[in-house]
């Protein structure tokens, strides 16, 4: 298997501070990920990969774990599965959105009102993170 080390394949950042997202199969979920992405073009944070700190893969283990960054947790709803992943992998560095108590319902779709998205990030940007 090919070793990713994500140089020219991940997206980049100048920002010090990495954004993970929930992946819920659910409006907060979706709207997790957009979230992410929407503070990485800005350049708030850099997005990086949930899945591969899940996966004990080492880059992103490393990067989460670093004295010199920062992590952003927005999970969709009070399950909080990002936070208990980062919990149980030992890295304590974050910060820690839950979408739910934002203000945002929980449903089953993968709709959401486009205009939450500002709103989220002037929040974000509110709470000092």
């Amino acid at each position: 298997m090919a070793k990713c080390n994500c140089e020219g394949g991940c997206a980049s950042s100048t920002s010090n501070k990495s954004v993970f997202a929930c992946s819920g199969a659910s409006n907060v979920g979706k709207l997790s990920y957009d979230l992410a992405i929407e503070l990485h073009k800005i350049d708030k944070y850099k997005i990086s990969c949930a899945i591969g700190v899940g996966a004990d893969i080492g880059g992103f283990i490393n990067e989460a774990k670093s004295d010199d960054n920062t992590n952003l947790l927005i999970d969709g709803c009070p399950v909080g599965c990002l936070k208990h992943m980062f919990d149980n992998k030992g890295i304590t560095n974050y910060d820690h959105i839950v979408l739910t108590e934002m203000g945002i319902k929980k449903d089953g779709t993968l709709k959401y009102d486009s205009e939450v998205l500002p709103r989220l990030i002037n929040e974000i940007e509110e709470m000092g993170l």
